[in-house]
């Protein structure tokens, strides 16, 4: 373990915008589902389940990986995303301590996503919390898996905490496939 990034009032400050920010697009979300926009099932079998939420976490990591890519692109990193690389060592803050247009890109990505096929709400829901746990513990500056899952294309804590010492590697969220 890496001392972690030191916690900030600011970053205290960034993270309660972040949440409001997510907050927002839920309900976008909500208004969108209003609309007719975005439709979801309320009914699902374990196997159907297990399916769409996989396939959210591969479709999610890919979109990610681009908008990522994009935001250290060194116009738009200097704009939003260089107070998130601040964090050089991560800690229980970093994955909210966003540029609130990073945010919101990130929310709007996810919408488009739900929007792109009827998901059950189940798989939106337990994609939602997969989405926070993997991203905190992604932040934690914590090695919770064994080496070798670093070898099977895992986004681990480590992958990602390696991506804030190097900046030009290691843009995968979930997994590191598209690195």
């Amino acid at each position: 373990q890496v001392n972690s990034y030191p916690i900030k009032w600011n970053d205290i400050k960034l993270s309660m915008l972040t949440i409001l920010i997510n907050a927002f697009i839920q309900l976008i979300g909500v208004y969108f589902l209003k609309l007719n926009w975005l439709q979801i099932s309320y009914d699902s079998d374990l196997l159907t389940l297990v399916v769409e939420v996989f396939a959210i976490i591969l479709i999610m990591d890919l979109v990610m990986y681009f908008f990522h890519y994009l935001a250290h692109i060194p116009f738009f990193y200097k704009i939003i995303h260089a107070k998130h690389h601040e964090h050089v060592s991560t800690n229980l803050l970093s994955l909210f301590v966003l540029h609130p247009i990073e945010a919101f890109g990130f929310g709007i990505l996810m919408l488009l996503v739900f929007m792109s096929y009827t998901f059950s709400v189940y798989a939106i829901s337990f994609y939602i919390l997969i989405n926070l746990i993997w991203g905190t513990v992604g932040h934690l500056n914590l090695a919770f898996f064994p080496k070798w899952v670093n070898q099977i294309y895992v986004g681990t804590s480590e992958f990602h905490n390696q991506h804030h010492v190097q900046e030009n590697k290691n843009f995968g969220f979930y997994t590191s496939v598209w690195d």
